[in-house]
């Protein structure tokens, strides 16, 4: 499988809403968006909260449908949001 990811400041920097997308490369299979507390200037904070929808979504599908992802697409606001995470915990989702 594989995923979407977008995401984007709304409601006068207060919120944020994101988006994921499931794909099985032809069919679009599932889609989730939610809306998340957003406090501008508190990056670290930020991040951590679109980080852990992303993985609790993407784990939640891989548990339901016994399934793996390939990849994913992030959009380039998105990623310009979110602090990379370190090499050692990327697809840590995929282990547990």
């Amino acid at each position: 499988m594989w995923a979407a990811v977008a995401g984007s400041v709304i409601s006068n920097n207060t919120e944020y809403e994101m988006a994921v997308s499931i794909h099985d490369s032809v069919y679009s299979t599932d889609f989730a968006s939610m809306t998340i507390p957003y406090v501008k200037g508190n990056s670290e904070k930020n991040s951590k909260e679109i980080e852990q929808y992303v993985l609790q979504t993407l784990r939640k599908f891989s548990i339901e449908h016994l399934c793996k992802f390939l990849g994913a697409g992030v959009t380039v606001s998105l990623l310009k949001e979110v602090r990379l995470v370190p090499q050692s915990h990327r697809f840590f989702f995929l282990t547990r």
